[in-house]
């Protein structure tokens, strides 16, 4: 009994982690996430279920002078389909289910999208490719702030801020709340209605660029701990000139520019360089004197010029590797314009790192996101260039390269067929299917009980044992459910069935031998698993077949078909095998095995009324 016993220890961990992950709507583990919270169990279901629309488009590539079609490629049909998904997915329209169809198709199913207009417009659109040259710390003269702005001066220590808030500050900040500075002396400067009017949009501009610096640093530590300092962003910040009693200059940002009132803003006195403290309240004042004149700087910290060059300059994007080091790159290729404006950027940047120390950076974005921004090494002018990362790995430069492709070249497409499903029709349908699904099972199991008696109860377990398994792998892969799916599931439910039919009708005839009731589990399992395995592998087979006819056809419906059905026989093989026979075997150890007839099938007499019952462990 102990040997069963450990066996049906593992089936019974299997059962409690199946039952975990169906018992939670959404996993949520590191990076790994399943399950949604408007499904039953989390699971992923598709339109015929949930509702939503179905669109195929075909890509409609032509030559531009005589109008001919052009053949599309295995590379741009997968850079289109990459763009698609990137831009459904950061759209918030749900999870779509995007495949290629046959060589230039695109299936793009949107489950319970309420808006299909919405959809039709962000696939259609044409994905821009561009690069902007990155400066930083660039000066700005904030000429327009005169002394005739400036209504008052006052040196004194910061009074409590709690509980103040500005409107244009949290609108511009999305509700973020002001930092509190730290240092106690502040320079506080009154402006006059003109001067708030001039002085405020440059507070905004610094409390803007404040958090997109804190927001970009987080990400890009998050993407690698070990970088810092990283190349990243940097914050604006307002540089001071005070011509009073002495001459002073601050360097101000975000948290140490406060705005007290309507018309006064803060600005933190800084530390002395000696002692790292911030001078008394006297000799604060003493300095700044009477009648002090201002000269304000912006320096801003990031920005992005651009510089004309697009997509549309690029010839071609592909994934290589280094020559010396050996490591991951993208290749990049001009036409003649874009060679031109490439080479004198890039020779531009150059001659300001070796005069000024500066270097500047060239952002790549595509549709207004971020892919990459890499320095510039050495001028650039034969129109060819390479990209490279500490973060890039071979998948990671052929997503990069197939991203660059589909912004120079998005291919087009046309919508050939769409079919809208409506959200209470899909709810009608899976309540539908659900209650078909449990007539099924529980008419299977009322027929193995009555007929096969103990045995056929040990397989209405299994059978349970199975459906759990089936929806939590169905979960966990995770496998988009239709209609055709449960119909899958329902089919392979008799096959599981059929299996177990089998075997009992095997034990049945080795029992008729006279055998014992453990020796008769085991021949019996043992002489049906070659039907049982023949017959699985020929219906996987057939899934196999059914699922490649349907990738070339275009027919979704015949592949969730396919894949459900195939998962089904492969877990109705383990249940049938696994499960039904360690069950019975441990069952067989037991007091059960006194009474005979429960072990016997409707209509088994003709088997010996004595046997023995093998119960040692």
């Amino acid at each position: 009994m102990g040997r069963y016993g450990r066996t049906v220890l593992v089936i019974a961990v299997v059962v409690i982690a199946a039952g975990l992950i169906l018992g939670f709507q959404t996993i949520s583990i590191s990076n790994f996430q399943r399950g949604s919270d408007n499904t039953i169990l989390g699971l992923s279901l598709g339109l015929d279920l949930q509702g939503g629309s179905h669109l195929v488009y075909q890509a409609a590539l032509t030559d531009p002078v005589t109008g001919a079609p052009v053949e599309v490629t295995q590379d741009q049909m997968d850079a289109l389909k990459l763009t698609i998904e990137r831009r459904v997915n950061s759209s918030g329209l749900g999870e779509p289910i995007i495949q290629l169809l046959g060589a230039d198709r695109l299936l793009i199913q949107l489950p319970g999208v309420s808006d299909p207009d919405r959809a039709k417009r962000l696939i259609g659109e044409t994905a821009r490719l561009e690069f902007k040259r990155r400066t930083f710390n660039v000066s700005r003269d904030v000429n327009e702030i005169t002394d005739a702005d400036i209504a008052g001066v006052t040196v004194d220590f910061l009074p409590d801020l709690s509980g103040t808030s500005t409107d244009e500050l949290a609108t511009s900040t999305e509700g973020a709340a002001q930092p509190q500075t730290e240092t106690p002396i502040a320079l506080m400067i009154e402006f006059t209605e003109a001067g708030v009017d001039k002085f405020t949009p440059i507070f905004l501009r610094l409390a803007q660029s404040y958090f997109a610096y804190q927001q970009d640093y987080i990400e890009r530590l998050q993407e690698d701990p070990e970088a810092f300092p990283f190349g990243g962003r940097l914050p604006d910040t307002l540089d001071i000139a005070i011509d009073g009693n002495e001459k002073q200059r601050f360097t101000a940002s975000y948290p140490t520019v406060q705005r007290l009132d309507t018309t006064t803003y803060a600005f933190a006195v800084p530390v002395e360089e000696d002692t790292q403290a911030q001078p008394s309240l006297e000799v604060a004042r003493q300095r700044v004197g009477n009648n002090p004149t201002f000269l304000f700087t912006e320096i801003i910290g990031t920005s992005d010029e651009d510089i004309g060059l697009t997509g549309d300059n690029l010839a071609r994007a592909f994934p290589g590797q280094h020559a010396q080091s050996g490591i991951p790159i993208v290749n990049l290729e001009f036409d003649s314009e874009g060679t031109r404006v490439f080479g004198e950027l890039t020779l531009d940047i150059v001659r300001k790192q070796e005069t000024e120390g500066i270097r500047d950076q060239i952002a790549i974005f595509l549709d207004d996101d971020e892919l990459i921004s890499p320095t510039v090494q050495t001028a650039i002018t034969a129109g060819t260039a390479i990209i490279q990362g500490q973060d890039f790995t071979v998948e990671r430069v052929r997503d990069l390269s197939l991203q660059l492709e589909a912004g120079r070249l998005p291919v087009p497409i046309e919508l050939i067929q769409e079919r809208d499903v409506d959200a209470i029709l899909g709810a009608d349908s899976l309540a539908r299917s659900v209650v078909a699904g449990f007539v099924g099972l529980g008419l299977v199991l009322l027929f193995m009980t009555l007929y096969y008696r103990l045995p056929g109860l040990v397989a209405a377990i299994a059978l349970m044992i199975y459906a759990t398994l089936v929806m939590a792998v169905f979960k966990i892969l995770p496998v988009t459910l239709t209609l055709s799916g449960v119909a899958a599931v329902i089919l392979s439910i008799g096959m599981a069935v059929d299996a177990n039919i089998l075997i009992f009708e095997r034990m049945k005839d080795e029992l008729r031998a006279g055998r014992t009731l453990l020796s008769s589990i085991n021949i019996g399992f043992d002489r049906a698993w070659p039907a049982i395995r023949d017959g699985n592998i020929s219906t996987l087979i057939t899934c196999g077949i059914l699922f490649w006819f349907a990738d070339q056809l275009g027919a979704s419906i015949v592949q969730g078909f396919a894949v459900t059905l195939a998962i089904g026989v492969v877990i109705s093989m383990f249940t049938a095998i696994i499960v039904s026979r360690t069950l019975l075997r441990f069952v067989g150890t037991t007091r059960l095995t006194r009474s005979m007839r429960i072990w016997l099938p409707s209509g088994g007499s003709e088997v010996p009324q004595q046997f023995a019952a093998d119960t040692a462990d």
